[in-house]
């Protein structure tokens, strides 16, 4: 099986009952937690399950706690609303009896009307950023082998960062960070795949935006950053095989908790998303010890 194949398999979810999924964890950048975009994709492919004629337009989750790599993940759906133009679902994340994380999703017909929105950033194009391949050094010297593990050697995606990489980063810089992102090979062209597995990409190195003004205080103190809760808003059809630019940016940190915007444009400058994550940001004291730390 390609890796692929593998990534597919584990977000479409197996259907157990009626309204029943499980799902298994693929690998994840921390040692013993699962990645939240990995359950926030699987969720929404959940919801999808059954809507042939319309598809999500916006999700709300709440991010309850921790998953483990190990154990099945199960998925209870609930239909909240079926309307002649939207369909409203709801799904829960269950592993070993503890809720991980709720979902609402909306499901929308097919329309057309009115067309506007903002124009994408001029920046660099991805063919002329780097790729994470060529910060195998950087991350190797850092102790961040599983990292890169995860965005290079087990991913299906390509990330071409226009900055530094936040996760490299030593020094402190403004809250922003924009990466061009595409799937390494064809996918298929399914609205429903495509959407979860632009909610499983939604979450990736969103939060940690946030820290990039902290990253001197963070890189010497155990810190801890973990996702609250997280909303998209799909306004386009997309295709994940094709370069998209996801342009972030920390609007607040305060109190512990950060927020995070980001919107992913096409290539060719359509508006395709917009994700809005709310997280927690904080330097861990002593030895205190976090589910969720920079440093572990």
């Amino acid at each position: 099986m390609s890796l692929v194949e593998d990534f597919v398999t584990h977000l479409k979810l197996e259907q157990i009952a009626d309204n029943e999924f499980v799902g298994y964890s693929r690998y994840s950048a921390a040692k013993n937690h699962v990645y939240g975009g990995q359950v926030l994709g699987q969720a929404l492919f959940a919801a999808s399950c059954g809507l042939y004629d319309r598809q999500c337009h916006s999700l709300s989750a709440q991010f309850l706690r921790a998953g483990s790599l190990d154990g099945a993940i199960h998925f209870k759906l609930k239909n909240l609303r079926d309307g002649r133009n939207f369909s409203v679902r709801r799904v829960s994340a269950v592993q070993a009896g503890r809720e991980l994380l709720t979902l609402d999703a909306s499901f929308h017909i097919d329309a057309h009307g009115f067309d506007q929105q903002p124009t994408m950033p001029e920046v660099l194009g991805p063919e002329s950023c780097r790729s994470m391949t060529s910060y195998k050094d950087n991350f190797q010297l850092l102790g961040l082998d599983r990292l890169y593990g995860f965005f290079v050697t087990q991913s299906i995606f390509e990330f071409r960062c226009i900055e530094l990489p936040s996760y490299l980063e030593l020094s402190n810089r403004p809250a922003v960070q924009r990466m061009w992102i595409r799937a390494e090979q064809d996918i298929p062209n399914d609205q429903a795949l495509q959407r979860a597995m632009l909610a499983y990409i939604s979450d990736h190195n969103f939060i940690r935006t946030a820290s990039l003004p902290y990253r001197q205080q963070i890189s010497k103190q155990p810190s801890q950053m973990a996702t609250l809760n997280h909303s998209m808003w799909i306004h386009r059809p997309l295709n994940l095989s094709d370069w998209h630019l996801y342009d972030v940016h920390s609007a607040n940190c305060f109190g512990d908790r950060a927020l995070v915007i980001g919107h992913i444009f096409a290539q060719t400058g359509e508006l395709v998303a917009t994700i809005v994550q709310e997280g927690l940001l904080r330097l861990l004291d002593g030895d205190e010890h976090a589910a969720f730390s920079e440093n572990t």
